[in-house]
């Protein structure tokens, strides 16, 4: 009868550690990214590019329930557009057919992206100048939130035929600025609508890339002649965008951009 019940017992036991393996956390993703885009765009004719110039893959990163990155998932994709403009090879890779728009989603497992918009464009040859680029008119208030100026960074990328491209992504660097005062925070720095610092942009539907601007934080400029209004300066934002791993002819653009402070109190 001992016997008998210590076997009971370690029946019990196993079958309890079983119970608590097939209680442990589901394996696979318990999450996913947004599709990752080699290129904001793909070519007519040709397949999408990484900044290098290399044909690359779509991808969609996985999570455990950790939140911690799982290496080597693989991804499916999938086209929702009725006659695309784009076709996906079967390792990932997308082919442009026509101008137009396509709509990609990734999935891993039961889990999938949200759809993602691509151009299907012409290959883009060159950037330039765009309008809108003026001068930075920053005035002097009573304190630092009515003492901030700026302008917007105005460029244009074009292909084949002058058309316009959209997708192209247009690195921005400040490579002459004006000394600040605060060890703290610069007197001029890019940054987009909401002022967040920023050091690219992308070409619209139009071909533009003016979405982010040259801002001057008139408290902390270190020069009191320009600080009072008493002379002008200028900064410099160089502008440049590569197609196959090549600069596109115009690149860098120089922007050389006059500076004034408006005392205002």
């Amino acid at each position: 009868m001992i016997r008998r019940g210590i076997t009971t017992v370690l029946v019990a036991l196993a079958t309890l550690a079983v119970a608590c393996i097939d209680l442990s956390a589901p394996k696979g993703a318990a999450s996913i990214s947004i599709l990752q885009l080699p290129s904001p765009f793909v070519v007519r004719g040709d397949v999408m590019r990484d900044s290098s110039g290399a044909p690359a893959k779509l991808g969609v990163l996985a999570y455990d329930g950790n939140g911690n990155l799982i290496p080597d998932v693989a991804a499916d994709f999938f086209i929702t557009d009725s006659g695309p403009a784009a076709h996906l090879s079967p390792d990932g890779v997308l082919l442009g057919d026509r101008l137009g728009t396509v709509h990609v989603i990734g999935q891993i497992g039961n889990l999938q992206t949200p759809s993602t918009l691509i151009p299907v464009t012409v290959a883009p040859t060159t950037i330039a100048r765009g309008p809108g680029t003026d001068t930075i008119r920053a005035p002097l208030g009573k304190d630092s939130s009515s003492s901030v100026g700026s302008t917007t960074i105005s460029l244009v990328a074009r292909g084949a035929g002058d058309t316009t491209v959209q997708g192209v992504v247009v690195q921005l660097k400040l490579i002459r600025t004006l000394e600040s005062s605060s060890s703290k925070q610069p007197a001029v720095y890019i940054g987009d609508a909401l002022g967040k610092p920023a050091s690219s942009d992308t070409t619209d539907a139009a071909g533009a890339a003016n979405h982010k601007k040259v801002f001057v934080l008139s408290r902390n400029l270190a020069d009191q002649l320009l600080q009072s209004g008493q002379k002008i300066d200028s900064v410099i934002v160089e502008a440049s965008a590569i197609y196959k791993g090549a600069p596109l002819a115009g690149s860098p653009v120089r922007l050389v951009i006059p500076v004034r402070v408006v005392p205002s109190f």
